[in-house]
């Protein structure tokens, strides 16, 4: 198998689709955290809506660590299955486009 037949060490796609979940069901979860709190409450006060989205922004901080985290942790497994190096200066947290330009 040759090197552009592999598939990549970390699934993007996948990640992406698990964020974007993620993000749809914390999303739904404030509106209808706001809209319990509204009913039950003193009625649809924008403040309260105000403390849910903050809340909700927490979480979705925090669930994009453990989703990014995750798919770090599986392609590190992922590269050492495969016997490639993740370390050197083709390895970088910069994206391929600013490291090109730094070397010119």
């Amino acid at each position: 198998m040759t090197e552009r037949d592999r598939p990549p060490i970390v699934d993007w796609r996948r990640t992406a689709r698990r964020l974007r979940m993620l993000l749809v069901v914390i999303a739904g979860l404030v509106l209808l955290a706001w809209l319990v709190h509204s009913l039950t409450g003193d009625g649809f006060a924008l403040t309260a809506l105000a403390e849910f989205a903050g809340l909700g922004l927490l979480l979705a901080f925090v669930a994009e660590v453990v989703v990014v985290g995750g798919s770090a942790v599986r392609g590190l497994l992922e590269a050492g299955e495969r016997g490639e190096r993740l370390a050197g200066s083709d390895v970088s947290l910069l994206p391929p486009q600013l490291t090109r330009r730094r070397r010119r």
